[in-house]
C-alpha cells in the first residue's frame, strides 16, 4: 500500500466530500418535496387570448391592437384606410380588407411621419395617424 501523504490526504478530501453531498442530498429531500407539493397547488396561469395583454397579473385589452395584412377586423381597417385616403397615403377602394395597398400605403405614411416603417398600423402609428401633428403625403418625392 502506498504511503504518499498527498494521495492520503487527497482520498481523504473526496471523502469528506462524497459524505457532505449526501448528508445535504438527505436534507434536501423534505424540501423538494414541498415545493413538488405546492407547485401542485398553485394554478397554471392561462395565456393571454388574443387582442389583450397581462396587466399586473390579469388579462386586460390592449387599447389599440395592431392591423395588418390578413387582419379580420373590417371597421377598423375600413377607418384606416379612409383616413389614410384622407392625407392622401390610399387610393384604392375603402373596403375593410387589410391587402397589400393598404400595406404600402401604412408604410408610406409610416415613413413620412418619421415612424418605423413596418407596415402596420401598432398604436404608435395609429396615434399618429388620427391626431392633427399627422403629415400629409405630398407627392412630390
Amino acid at each position: 500500500m502506498d504511503k504518499n501523504p498527498k494521495k492520503i490526504a487527497g482520498i481523504a478530501g473526496l471523502a469528506v466530500m462524497v459524505i457532505l453531498a449526501i448528508v445535504l442530498a438527505i436534507q434536501m429531500i423534505p424540501t423538494i418535496g414541498e415545493v413538488r407539493r405546492e407547485m401542485s397547488l398553485t394554478p397554471t396561469p392561462l395565456p393571454p387570448v388574443p387582442g389583450s395583454v397581462w396587466v399586473a397579473g390579469y388579462v386586460a385589452d390592449t387599447p389599440e391592437p395592431a392591423l395588418g395584412k390578413g387582419t379580420t377586423r373590417i371597421e377598423e381597417v375600413r377607418k384606416l384606410q379612409e383616413r389614410l385616403k384622407e392625407l392622401g397615403y390610399y387610393e384604392d377602394e375603402i373596403d375593410g380588407q387589410f391587402g397589400q395597398n393598404t400595406h404600402d400605403a401604412v408604410m408610406a405614411f409610416q415613413q413620412k411621419n418619421g415612424l418605423e416603417a413596418d407596415g402596420y398600423a401598432g398604436e404608435k402609428t395609429q396615434a399618429v395617424l388620427y391626431s392633427e401633428e399627422a403629415v400629409p403625403n405630398s407627392n412630390e418625392e
